[in-house]
């Protein structure tokens, strides 16, 4: 008898952690959506029938620990199945790329920082879809269990009733006790949480290499995903902010050396000429001039616009020079590349708001360096001997860096409203 008992136990058990799991598996469900709680009649009838025979059994408490288990295991399975495909397709992809050869291709955690910026996000984008229709669905099974008062402990149970032989208060205290349901909830959000930060955690140098948009588009998705996990959890994922913001600073750091560099060699190779000021360029200064700087997007100057400067005066043709407020500036290609370079901070700051404090000091950094440089490049006769080559300093050249000058004191102002 003992026997049977357990054997049923067990298949009601099961039955009650399946019809769990189940919950939101229909493709037609948006898991965006605050998860409602919509069952026929008959089927939360026998789900409140399985609640019943279990709390006679007295197997409510492990019916709960055995839907927890399951549901944690569920998760751990889908992270690990999707971003063990998504590695083997990028290998296959290297291989292809590279003439078959498959032994390039790459396992664990060293396949995932492999990856390209976009299989990355082809693999999140997949994850986050897949871990939060799981949630969605514990969400919905909690806030089931909390407006029929099953309560998936046995000591807990035996004191306020389950189901439908509860009372209505007893079904009110029972909506304020910490439930089994809400437990395997805080359970497998923790567990994603973890997941998806270690996921991250694994690219933080390849993440810090990366474009401005490529990091604005990471850190948006990353976050709709947390925002999301925050709301079906009932708690700050604090962990994976903390993962988010380590890797934006990552590549704030990493950006502002490769600038710092990159506005080195262009003022060593500057010959203090004036060049042309595109139309492109002469955009973005206006957009900063008005408060828009932020919701410009270009692409970041770095070593390669360094090495590509805008055509300089030949003396024939005339130049376009730069206007802020209806002044106009003779600049020269450096002067033009620390202005690019302020710009994106600017982007950088707006975007990544508790990075702020940290990219200002990064544009006085880049102020300060084209200062002591230009002053130490013109005054200081040091073009002559740097890798322009000048034969001599004359009034031209001071002419232009005054002009340079003047051009980023005037610009100083919108620079400090736009940062603030």
């Amino acid at each position: 008898l003992n026997e049977y008992e357990k054997l049923v136990t067990t298949n009601l058990t099961n039955e009650l952690v399946e019809t769990f799991l189940s919950w939101g598996t229909d493709s037609n469900v948006d898991h965006r959506s605050v998860p409602r709680v919509s069952l026929t009649t008959d089927k939360r009838s026998q789900i409140r029938n399985v609640v019943h025979s279990l709390r006679v059994c007295e197997q409510l408490s492990q019916a709960g620990a055995a839907y927890q288990k399951k549901l944690c295991d569920l998760i751990s399975v889908t992270i690990k199945a999707i971003v063990t495909e998504c590695v083997a397709d990028a290998t296959r992809n290297k291989a292809s790329d590279m003439n078959g050869d498959a032994n390039t291709g790459t396992k664990g955690a060293a396949g995932v920082a492999s990856m390209t910026l976009e299989q990355f996000f082809d693999c999140i984008n997949m994850l986050f879809e897949q871990v939060l229709s799981l949630l969605w669905g514990a969400f919905a099974v909690n806030k089931l269990c909390i407006d029929e008062g099953f309560i998936l402990d046995d000591a807990q149970a035996s004191r306020y009733g389950s189901g439908a032989s509860s009372s209505g208060g007893d079904s009110e205290r029972a909506s304020h006790t910490p439930s089994a349901t809400a437990a395997a909830l805080a359970a497998a959000a923790d567990l994603s949480e973890k997941s998806v930060s270690e996921l991250l955690r694994l690219r933080k140098e390849a993440h810090s290499l990366v474009s401005f948009d490529g990091m604005r588009h990471l850190w948006d998705t990353s976050l709709t995903f947390t925002y999301q996990l925050e709301k079906f959890s009932g708690r700050k994922a604090y962990g994976l902010r903390s993962t988010l913001l380590a890797q934006a600073k990552s590549f704030v750091e990493r950006k502002h050396e490769s600038n710092m560099s990159a506005l080195v060699a262009a003022l060593d190779s500057e010959r203090w000429v004036q060049c042309n000021v595109s139309a492109e360029r002469q955009a973005a200064l206006t957009r900063l001039c008005s408060g828009r700087a932020a919701f410009s997007s270009r692409k970041q100057p770095g070593l390669d616009a360094a090495m590509t400067p805008a055509p300089v005066s030949t003396g024939r043709e005339k130049m376009t020079d730069a206007e802020v407020e209806g002044v106009k500036y003779k600049v020269v290609w450096s002067c033009l590349l620390l202005l690019e370079m302020v710009m994106d901070d600017v982007a950088c700051a707006a975007h990544f708001q508790t990075l702020a404090a940290n990219v200002v000091g990064k544009v006085a950094e880049l102020l300060r360096l084209f200062n002591t440089r230009s002053t130490h490049l013109v005054l200081g006769a040091g073009a002559i001997h740097s890798a322009a080559r000048l034969k001599s300093i004359n009034a031209k050249h001071l002419a232009i860096v005054t002009q340079c000058i003047a051009l980023v004191l005037a610009i100083l102002p919108h620079v400090r409203a736009a940062l603030m």
